[in-house]
């Protein structure tokens, strides 16, 4: 086995260096396939990835697959321990900015660094606070599936309160089925109340936040608790042009109960629903796109049904585009018996 003669002060050497960014460069790598990947002899491979995993510079799943933390996440996390700890945590700071500072200079010579996949709720948490601390001008939000978890509002409360007291603007978007949630339409009154911008649409649309309309964190799809940081201009920018188009086909959103909103957010779930109904989706991927609980998106769906004497879900789609019923203005759309 190969001695750790090329190691920097922490004691991580170009081996570990290596595998990193090999790692870093893909969406994930089962750890079995490194030694395919990486021309190291088994037992330093080994001894390298463990290392690795012990800083934290990497993460495995319960299938084995590896992933690279972003190496920001990775200062940002020792801070917070260097602030409990005493001489012994500072000089473990010391080490890790060390290693860093060498690694991020390797992954500039190799153009690496655009994207950093963050799969630890952690570790997106923290770089949403630090990227929230660092914001000028404006932050935009995007946060779709309906009422949020009350866990989430409380996290995020005392953060975005010192963005907006700090004169930061921001705009979030929720869809409509969030303010039938008491404790989500508190959270939205009390932003407003403190100058944030917030609208609902019935529409579906991705989790996102743009600062400062430089980084944006995107939602993975096979990592829901995840995020994709994203520093390319060109994607970031695409992600803001498609914030600006939901944002401007949506309502403001109603921080009280008015009987008129109600109904009409009524008449839009089931329009989309009649939209998707068409287009041959089932009832749990309608009430997800929708941000609507399984339950709900079947009652609203045995409503239709019967108001057009469909006998199941395909044959109501079918009613539906026979009759037309999407062709008309959203105030003229109507189903047979009564209105939506």
């Amino acid at each position: 086995m190969q001695q750790p003669t090329d190691s920097d002060a922490s004691g991580v050497s170009a081996d570990a260096l290596r595998i990193y960014d090999t790692v870093h460069s893909s969406p994930g790598i089962p750890r079995t396939a490194l030694r395919d990947l990486v021309p190291l002899p088994p037992e330093d491979t080994a001894v390298a990835t463990d290392r690795l995993l012990e800083l934290g510079l990497l993460e495995s799943d319960e299938g084995d697959c590896l992933f690279a933390v972003a190496t920001t996440s990775v200062v940002l996390r020792t801070c917070i321990a260097v602030a409990r700890a005493a001489t012994e945590g500072q000089r473990q700071a010391q080490r890790l900015a060390s290693l860093v500072t060498n690694m991020d200079a390797l992954r500039t010579m190799t153009g690496a660094g655009s994207t950093e996949r963050l799969v630890n709720l952690e570790a997106v948490r923290q770089t949403i606070a630090q990227l929230a601390a660092q914001a000028q001008f404006e932050i935009l939000t995007s946060q779709p599936g309906g009422p949020r978890p009350d866990e989430q509002l409380e996290e995020s409360l005392g953060r975005t309160r010192g963005v907006l007291e700090r004169g930061v603007k921001m705009r979030t978007l929720y869809q409509w089925s969030a303010q039938f949630s008491p404790t989500t339409t508190e959270y939205v009154s009390y932003l407003i109340g403190l100058g944030a911008e917030v609208r609902a649409t019935h529409d579906s649309f991705m989790r996102l936040l743009v600062f400062d309309r430089k980084v944006a964190l995107m939602s993975l799809k096979e990592a829901p608790h995840g995020a994709l940081v994203v520093h390319e201009p060109d994607i970031v920018g695409f992600a803001v042009e498609a914030y600006e188009r939901a944002w401007t086909a949506s309502r403001p959103f109603p921080t009280h109960y008015v009987k008129d909103s109600v109904l009409a957010t009524s008449d839009d779930i089931k329009l989309s629903i009649m939209r998707l109904l068409t287009e041959g989706h089932e009832v749990t991927a309608i009430g997800k796109r929708l941000g609507i609980s399984q339950r709900t998106c079947q009652r609203h769906i045995s409503e239709i049904m019967q108001r057009l004497g469909a006998r199941n879900r395909l044959h109501a789609g079918y009613l539906i585009s026979q009759k037309g019923l999407l062709d008309a203005p959203v105030s003229a759309h109507r189903l047979p018996g009564a209105a939506l």
